[in-house]
């Protein structure tokens, strides 16, 4: 059998599937207890639009996404404050906005840009060292803030009327959620892909609902099969010779419909 973390690049889509899947999981469980998955295909797609822009203009794809991802979530809450539009509308007229954008700008473009098609269907084993090292920092700083915050996201989340009786925002709280999963998706879009980014996200923590009742537990099985899927979709991509991005997302979705029958709460 070959060695394949000998490979240099193999060793850098190693760690990036890794920072992916703790990241990505550990923001699912909030997104998946709030019923956020919407905000972030949102995000998501704008995302692209960020990319597509960067490569129009000759910006760095990593910063032009994240000021993106962060300008959306902004018009999201102000049309859902400033408006009569529920937040469900707000996302869907964000959404129509930046596929728009992302279609503009690629078509701006005009010449094939594989690049694009590395943010579109993800490549881990594309990621550089730099853009690891910026998948490091950003991923730090949003698992640091969902640690320090984790009592007032728990109690906005299970309970957010007391929350707010409490003294804790639930508007506020809401929206660094929203920035947060941002930030994820915008570090996690080069490892998995824009269409495929949401499911490590939401799959991960799905499963883990099924498992246990308990908000600490929840947390710690959504990163660990998170990480397990991450990591065994990159091994089993290599050797298939297929997409590490779609393997991830499959494996996971196994891991899902299994928990189904398997399921067993605590």
């Amino acid at each position: 059998m070959i060695d394949i973390f000998a490979f240099s690049f193999m060793r850098t889509g190693l760690i990036a599937a890794i920072i992916s899947g703790i990241c990505c999981s550990l923001i699912g469980v909030f997104v998946v207890l709030r019923g956020m998955s919407y905000v972030g295909s949102g995000i998501a797609h704008g995302c692209l639009a960020g990319v597509a822009l960067a490569f129009l203009m000759g910006w760095n794809p990593l910063i032009t996404s994240a000021g993106v991802a962060l300008a959306m979530v902004v018009i999201i809450e102000i049309l859902r404050r400033r408006t009569s539009l529920k937040v469900d509308s707000a996302i869907g007229v964000t959404f129509s906005l930046a596929m728009a954008l992302a279609v503009l700008f690629i078509g701006l473009l005009r010449r094939y840009t594989p690049d694009i098609m590395g943010y579109l269907f993800g490549n881990l084993l594309g990621v550089t060292p730099t853009g690891l090292w910026i998948m490091g920092g950003v991923s730090v700083l949003v698992i640091l803030t969902l640690l320090l915050f984790f009592k007032e996201f728990q109690f906005s989340t299970f309970d957010p009327e007391m929350a707010e009786v409490s003294g804790i925002p639930e508007s506020l709280i809401s929206l660094i959620l929203s920035i947060l999963m941002g930030l994820t998706i915008v570090v996690s879009l080069q490892a998995v892909g824009e269409l495929l980014v949401l499911a490590l996200i939401v799959l991960p923590a799905s499963i883990a609902r099924q498992l246990t009742y308990s908000l600490p537990k929840l947390a710690w099985y959504s990163v660990g099969i998170g990480v397990v899927s991450a990591v065994a979709g990159l091994i089993l991509s290599f050797y298939l010779d297929i997409p590490s991005g779609s393997t991830i997302v499959l494996i996971l979705g196994l891991l899902f419909f299994l928990s189904l029958f398997f399921r067993k709460k605590s």
